[in-house]
């Protein structure tokens, strides 16, 4: 579990600058004859000369680097009983460019395809048919963010030459925005600074974080709900989750070619509501079922459409007890209602 350093002696007066061949002392560049052509003559011959080349070595973590400049090259797992030496594949070395990092590369590809893949299912969730074009101002604003982050992530993707603190912070702005849709506190954590020496110190926490993020799967808040109409004034409303009757508000949107406040006084009155199973027994014993309670304006989860009425389901009545383990909703409506329109709703708490 050491760390592996590509080492260069700094420059100091007590140091030979350069080492040459049978030196007992190291120094920072290695002296190496080379043939070289003179480009700045007629002749061009080519002479021998002697050049100077970079001398690195290779140093563990537990050796002492305080007088060499070092580069993180990579992280040894372990050593076989043959010799060999087993690297981490997910070591983020010391980068000028993300090219250099298969792990951060691969990484901003992801992000673009999951981000892509998140806005479509929010834009097809905001746009379908069976939800009215109900969404909240959350799905909305993530989808913003989602659409403006996309195509700034497919552009780093395709930069042949990214500065990793570049990519770093176009990573902590996209954690900070995506945590107030995703995290229950709304708020991001302490993220580690940049690290340009061990930038996987950095980067892993960071990464982690929009993985979970961009997987977590955000339901909406309002899910619109089927009715059926059945004989004798009944419609019914069949709920498949019951934990769904025990942790949402239910909402019953009328429309009726009527006044909205005649509506809204005799729906109430001429309305009852019980499950499924139970409804035949209200009716024929003259039973009150689950009260609806008027609303002045439509729920914010709820698209507005004019000339309804919204009722909520009285969830703390007596009556509401008769939905343990029911299927659904049954709606039972007497009297004259002209062009009646029904919408039921569950807003999920």
């Amino acid at each position: 579990n050491q760390i592996v350093y590509l080492a260069l002696p700094l420059g100091s007066n007590s140091l030979m600058e350069v080492e040459w061949p049978d030196a007992p002392v190291a120094g920072r560049f290695r002296a190496q004859s080379a043939e070289i052509r003179d480009l700045h003559s007629i002749d061009g011959d080519a002479h021998v000369i002697d050049v100077a080349q970079v001398a690195p070595r290779l140093m563990l973590e537990r050796d002492d680097r305080s007088a060499y400049a070092a580069l993180a090259i990579g992280r040894i797992l372990e050593k076989r009983p043959d010799g060999s030496l087993v690297m981490d594949p997910n070591f983020i070395p010391t980068m000028l460019s993300v090219r250099s990092a298969l792990r951060l590369q691969r990484f901003v590809g992801e992000m673009a395809g999951l981000m892509r893949e998140r806005a479509r299912s929010i834009a097809e969730r905001v746009g379908a048919p069976g939800q009215g074009g109900v969404a909240d101002v959350a799905d909305f604003m993530l989808l913003q963010m989602l659409n403006r982050a996309h195509p700034r992530f497919m552009h780093l993707a395709r930069l042949r030459q990214l500065h990793p603190e570049r990519l770093y912070e176009a990573l902590l702005e996209l954690c900070g925005e995506l945590v107030t849709f995703t995290d229950e506190g709304r708020l991001p954590r302490e993220y580690p600074a940049y690290d340009h020496d061990l930038p996987e110190d950095s980067f892993t926490p960071l990464m982690q974080v929009l993985r979970q993020s961009l997987s977590t799967v955000l339901e909406p808040r309002a899910l619109a709900i089927q009715l059926q109409q059945r004989q004798y004034g009944l419609t019914v409303a069949p709920v498949q989750d019951g934990q769904l009757i025990q942790s949402a508000e239910f909402i019953l949107a009328v429309k009726a070619d009527m006044p909205l406040d005649d509506l809204r006084k005799q729906f109430t009155q001429q309305c009852k509501v019980a499950s499924v199973e139970k409804i035949r027994d209200l009716i024929s014993l003259q039973l009150p079922g689950i009260p609806l309670s008027a609303l002045p304006v439509a729920p914010r989860q709820l698209p507005y459409h004019a000339g309804f009425v919204y009722f909520r389901l009285d969830d703390q009545s007596q009556a509401w007890q008769m939905l343990d383990n029911a299927s659904g909703f049954a709606f039972h409506v007497a009297g004259s209602f002209p062009g009646l329109e029904m919408q039921f709703w569950a807003i999920r708490n």
